[in-house]
């Protein structure tokens, strides 16, 4: 699974007092965009129910300022209705994306004028069309609004550094029984295309060499290309799974 750093939760910077306060639902989140307590919350979402609807709110925990703002089928954020409006720190409109049934159809980024800066298209398949403007409203040619960081190759030039490098044989080595072993990593890919913060997330207790060998691996990988939000490199958290199961051909170190 892959996640990239546009994402952002719905909320808005005052309150609506045109509201019921019987129908407001409070939640609290951490960094990681996880439900949390209060106190180690990085911001807070209220939810007032509109109809057959909640409009979510969310606002900074220490700045109190907004964030966000939607509306949503339930008080979990996990189903968006219409439109959803992010927030700068500065309060100025960032972007818009307009959803069906918790499912992004489009996204418009906007210069802090107001003026339209990228558009993107979206289907069941990935991005279908991705347009930008300069900020004189001229449109700028090959323009990448979103591009997520990969292997120079995409996932077939992956699975063949894999291949090439990973010593696949570690757990026969260590003595674990036949079969399949996975460790979960995670890293991040920067904008120089470079991964850092690598982590083993989850190692097969039959086989902690696995880990150690899946992080060499990473380590010593060559560069990624980096992902790109309007068409400028960003930092990129990516998360992967590194199987070791022996086939004829892989490296035995």
């Amino acid at each position: 699974m892959k996640r990239i750093i546009f994402f952002a939760f719905i909320a808005a910077f005052a309150y609506a007092p045109s509201f019921s306060q019987s129908d407001t639902t409070v939640k609290y989140y951490g960094k990681n965009g996880k439900e949390t307590t209060k106190d180690s919350a990085i911001s807070y979402v209220k939810f007032f129910r509109q109809a057959s609807l909640w409009h979510g709110m969310e606002y900074y925990t220490k700045r109190n300022i907004l964030k966000s703002e939607g509306d949503y089928n339930e008080t979990n954020l996990q189903t968006a209705v219409g439109s959803v409006n992010i927030y700068k720190e500065d309060g100025k409109l960032d972007y818009t994306v307009e959803y069906a049934d918790g499912k992004p159809l489009n996204k418009t980024y906007f210069y802090k004028s107001g003026d339209k800066k990228s558009y993107t298209v979206y289907s069941d398949q990935g991005i279908q069309l991705q347009k930008g403007w300069d900020e004189t409203g001229k449109e700028l040619k090959n323009f990448v609004v979103e591009r997520e960081a990969q292997f120079k190759g995409g996932n077939e030039g992956w699975k063949k550094y894999l291949e090439k490098n990973l010593n696949a044989t570690i757990p026969q080595a260590v003595g674990a029984p036949a079969g399949k072993y996975e460790v979960q990593v995670q890293f991040v890919v920067d904008k120089d295309g470079i991964p850092v913060n690598l982590k083993a997330l989850s190692v097969p207790l039959k086989c902690k060499a696995c880990g150690a060998e899946a992080l060499r691996v990473l380590r010593e990988s060559p560069k990624w290309e980096p992902a790109i939000l309007n068409n400028e490199p960003v930092i990129y958290e990516v998360s992967q799974t590194i199987s070791f199961q022996p086939v004829e051909g892989v490296k035995k170190g």
